[in-house]
Order: C-alpha cells, then sequence, then structure tokens
C-alpha cells in the first residue's frame, strides 16, 4: 500500500477577541490572512498590535458619524472636539501601520495577484 503526500496545510487563523463586534472580527481576520500570507505566521504580540489597529479604524469611524450629526446640529464645540479626537485616532491608526508595515505587505500581495 503507497502513501499519498500529505496536502501542505494552511495556518489557522487565530480567533478574534472575545471583544470585538462581527464586523471588527471580520476585518481582523483579513488583516491576520495579510499577515500570514505575508511571512506565513502571526507572533501573539503582533495579533494584539492587528487588534488594536482595528479597533481604532472602527473607532475612526464612529467619531466620522457623530462629526457628521455635530454639524448637522450645527453644534461647533463638539464638531471641534470631536475633530481632535479624530486627528488623533488617524495618527495612532497610521503609526500602528507602519509599525506593523501594512502599507509593504499590501503592496506585495497586490503585485502576487
Amino acid at each position: 500500500m503507497t502513501r499519498t503526500p500529505a496536502k501542505p496545510r494552511k495556518p489557522a487563523i487565530p480567533a478574534a477577541p472575545t471583544w470585538m463586534n462581527p464586523a471588527q472580527k471580520r476585518a481582523f481576520s483579513d488583516l491576520l490572512q495579510l499577515e500570514i500570507g505575508w511571512k506565513g505566521i502571526v507572533l501573539d504580540s503582533e495579533k494584539e498590535l492587528f487588534g488594536d489597529f482595528v479597533c481604532l479604524r472602527f473607532r475612526l469611524d464612529g467619531l466620522r458619524k457623530l462629526m457628521r450629526a455635530a454639524f448637522r446640529k450645527k453644534d461647533a464645540v463638539q464638531a471641534l472636539t470631536l475633530n481632535s479626537q479624530i486627528n488623533a485616532t488617524i495618527a495612532a491608526a497610521q503609526k500602528l501601520a507602519d509599525r506593523l508595515r501594512l502599507g509593504d505587505k499590501e503592496k506585495a500581495v497586490m503585485e502576487n495577484r
């Protein structure tokens, strides 16, 4: 009886943190798939950073919705407060993306398609 060679296994995508909502979990899984495709492994420390990045991106979406509501109400004080929070969140997300080198990874995946 001859044995057939085993198929190479794809690395499993680690489970998303339980505090994330379903949309955040999908974004988290997509980012981890990108990372696994890039280097084949995701470290626990990177997993936490990816979770933080997803959290920041969703926080940014929520702040932008609040900003539109503040503009509709013509509430200048709230709009200024939200604007500074949005800018701080964008800066934090960009720093985290640079730390994770997401731009380089996305370019490499797009070139290989």
